[in-house]
């Protein structure tokens, strides 16, 4: 028992020490990032560098790698009590408000992606259910489609060989295309509605969602953000903002055969497993309110990509008659 309570002491004091470290390095930082602020100032008044410009290039080599040690020590404390929770989620706050605002690049999705992705690993379904209803709204604001950095590789790659991109006016012509399809009121719009809806997620991480809705959108989560991802394919990539990869290869017409020629035996293991406990989810979802079409509809879409498709059409025609 003694052994415990001093166990237990060590412990808490070692978490009382880096949250103690933790405060002295905001506090160490801050007073560097004003300087970087006066510096960014003066760049963009000598006309040396735009605004926007000067702004990505702190966020890129400074700002985010503080954010991201910080949100790194959050997580241990946070894992370890939960009272350091409103910390870690106000640390990503500061990181998205801290971010440029890009038209051409996504610096949202890729860290609520992370975070989510930790709700789940420490079972806080409420706050995973608010984040990743976010996480769907903000892969509908209309950046860009298009990759300046992948673009310019490519035009690298032929030069430095000595060779002609045949692809460059093709490359060219689609980048006037998408910059004069882009609307500019519209990204303001739901950019600026981010931050809204995200200055509610205090009152709508816990008891604001009724079970079913908890229970239905941690299924959809594991479904399709554990389960089936695509590893570093351009979908997956500007659906996330280009920063974090998703671990697996998609594959079509999902069965046991397939699970094992793609991924191997101990790969097809785990996504079997994250499609069964989706499936619970689901289940759950339609015990606590039968009447929801949607909950049937994309169970049934579980048991398909699952390989279960003759229990998946039973489902999906229930979800069509009761849309119906």
């Amino acid at each position: 028992m003694e052994a415990n309570n001093r166990n237990n002491n060590l412990e808490s004091k070692k978490y009382e020490m880096l949250a103690s470290h933790i405060e002295m390095f905001r506090k160490a930082f801050g007073a560097y990032l004003e300087q970087c602020g006066r510096e960014n100032a003066k760049s963009a008044e000598s006309g040396k560098l735009t605004e926007g410009t000067a702004g990505a290039i702190i966020f890129e080599n400074i700002l985010c790698n503080y954010y991201e040690t910080l949100i790194s020590a959050l997580k241990k404390l946070a894992e370890y009590d939960r009272k350091y929770f409103p910390a870690l989620i106000e640390t990503y706050e500061e990181l998205w408000k801290s971010a440029p605002r890009l038209k051409d690049r996504n610096y949202l999705c890729p860290y609520l992606l992370d975070l989510c992705k930790f709700l789940y690993e420490i079972k806080e379904t409420g706050a995973l259910t608010f984040f990743y209803n976010l996480l769907i709204y903000c892969r509908e604001i209309p950046f860009l489609s298009l990759n300046g950095e992948k673009e310019k590789k490519l035009a690298d790659s032929y030069e430095n060989v000595g060779g002609e991109d045949p692809f460059a006016e093709f490359r060219k012509e689609r980048r006037e295309r998408i910059a004069d399809s882009f609307d500019e009121n519209s990204f303001n719009k739901t950019f600026d509605k981010f931050f809204l809806i995200l200055s509610g997620w205090r009152e709508k991480t816990e008891g604001y969602y009724t079970k079913d809705e908890i229970f239905f959108m941690n299924g959809l989560f594991i479904m399709d953000e554990l389960a089936d991802c695509d590893y570093g394919s351009d979908y997956g990539e500007e659906r996330n903002g280009g920063k974090n990869k998703n671990m697996f290869r998609k594959a079509d017409n999902y069965d046991e055969n397939t699970y094992l020629y793609v991924y191997g035996d101990k790969m097809k293991e785990k996504i079997v497993r994250f499609y069964e406990k989706a499936l619970r989810h689901f289940k759950r979802a339609i015990d606590y309110n039968p009447g929801n079409p949607r909950y049937y509809y994309e169970y049934a879409r579980c048991l398909k990509n699952s390989g279960k498709s003759e229990e998946a059409e039973i489902f999906f025609k229930k979800a069509f008659d009761l849309n119906g």
